[in-house]
């Protein structure tokens, strides 16, 4: 072989290994203003329940994966596009979402709930929150239960998972609607949450199909073959008794 087909063939082989590579490298967005879940800490590193879940996950998948904090309005486009190459940011499986994205089995089985101020004595149902502000963070399920089932209410919509706790705090909305692990880990058992309870009734995708199935990882639809490498991953952190240490680490009091 001479040494002209030599480079020629080493670089060919250069490129193959780079796809192979590549291949392996993906990057995952999350919405971090959804603590205990995902959010920011003071030195500026993602941290939360999902974010280690994620890099086990990918351990467990031999990729190697970056992580990093998107908008909670540009995720889905971008998954999309094709700009991220998996979501995971505590995003429920519903019928809406599958139309436009593929989901990994289901992880966590979220419970939701409203919020108020103490001693508020509302009545919550669709005629005891007429007139009421509730504040939910837009795009979301709870946006989309929300909006059908209490029409008679303002509803104020915000982008991050964090911003209703502000408004409730500050007086502007009445209520809010989340996880109930969310609300629970990242206002109540703080100081701006001392003055506040869940109240109404604990809601779950067999009480609305708004709801959805669960908890899962978001990937594109064209890619089959990350689908079935996130699912195997997923599956060696739950068999390996990882993903319940993560419920007990960040939900086990």
């Amino acid at each position: 072989m001479t040494s002209k087909y030599k480079l020629l063939f080493s670089a060919m082989a250069l490129v193959i290994s780079g796809s192979a590579v590549a291949g392996d490298s993906i990057t995952i967005a999350t919405d971090a203003t959804f603590p205990p879940f995902e959010s920011v800490d003071a030195s500026g590193k993602l941290v939360g329940y999902d974010i280690e879940l994620a890099e086990a996950v990918c351990k467990e998948a031999k990729l190697d994966c970056n992580i990093i904090a998107a908008s909670w309005e540009g995720m889905f486009p971008g998954l999309i596009s094709k700009k991220y190459d998996a979501l995971m940011s505590s995003l429920t499986v519903t019928d809406a979402r599958r139309k436009v994205m593929a989901f990994s089995d289901v992880y966590q089985l979220p419970t939701f709930r409203f919020v108020a101020r103490k001693g508020a004595n509302l009545t919550i149902t669709p005629e005891g929150l007429k007139g009421k502000t509730i504040a939910v963070q837009t795009g979301t399920p709870v946006d989309a239960y929300i909006t059908k089932n209490y029409p008679n209410s303002k509803i104020t919509r915000y982008s991050g998972g964090s911003e209703p706790y502000l408004e409730l705090a500050a007086g502007r909305a009445d209520v809010h609607m989340s996880y109930e692990a969310q609300i629970t880990y990242s206002f109540l058992r703080k100081e701006e949450g001392k003055n506040f309870e869940l109240v109404g009734p604990r809601l779950t995708g067999k009480d609305a199909p708004e709801f959805g199935e669960g908890v899962a990882i978001a990937i594109n639809k064209s890619n089959t073959q990350l689908l079935k490498r996130m699912n195997a991953g997923l599956a060696a952190v739950r068999d390996s008794g990882q993903l319940d240490r993560l419920d007990a680490k960040y939900f086990g009091n």
